[in-house]
């Protein structure tokens, strides 16, 4: 009876384990998918884009697009545009920040200590060896994103190495968010 309880309890305990991973791994790839569409989004319709230099951290890094908000027309004025901001921190193992504001507003990279405003996209991201944002394009926005999410630590990280371009071609805003 103690032998046959034993191997149930490990079978059960193995189980659990498994479920427990099985969870963290959907709940990174969640994340990932979350900030990968929510970029992709940005840059569809993007008419303009700055990353500027690194902020708290060394890898830390701002991305900010001036948006067409209601219209596919980039000849339209800057008050239907939208601006928008992702912030990668490595602060707190790994986090990626969203914000969303109306122009001109000059948006800067939050703290890493205070991010209010800023709405949580994910955690547990880190660099894979090339910046998170990168391949800025001046005459046509387009950025590559590239990170690996963990939400354990301890499986197998999701890695996300994907490019986006605006489809709003070359256009000169007379207002900006940056």
């Amino acid at each position: 009876m103690v032998l046959i309880l034993t191997l149930a309890g490990g079978i059960l305990l193995n189980a659990m384990e498994s479920e427990q991973k099985v969870l963290f791994s959907a709940e990174a790839n969640g994340a990932s998918q979350l900030i990968a569409t929510s970029i992709s989004s940005g840059m569809r319709n993007a008419t303009q884009l700055d990353l500027p230099g690194s902020t708290d951290g060394p890898n830390d890094q701002l991305l900010i697009l001036t948006t067409v908000s209601t219209s596919s027309d980039p000849a339209d004025t800057a008050a239907d545009r939208v601006c928008q901001a992702w912030f990668y921190t490595e602060a707190n193992g790994g986090a990626m920040y969203y914000h969303r504001g109306a122009p001109p507003q000059a948006i800067v990279a939050p703290s890493a200590d205070d991010t209010e405003g800023w709405t949580l996209l994910g955690s547990g991201l880190s660099a894979t060896g090339q910046p998170i944002f990168s391949n800025a394009v001046e005459d046509n926005p387009a950025i590559t994103l590239n990170f690996a999410i963990n939400a354990d630590g301890d499986s197998s990280p999701a890695l996300i190495s994907t490019s986006f371009k605006s489809r709003q071609g070359d256009a000169t805003e007379t207002q900006t968010c940056f």
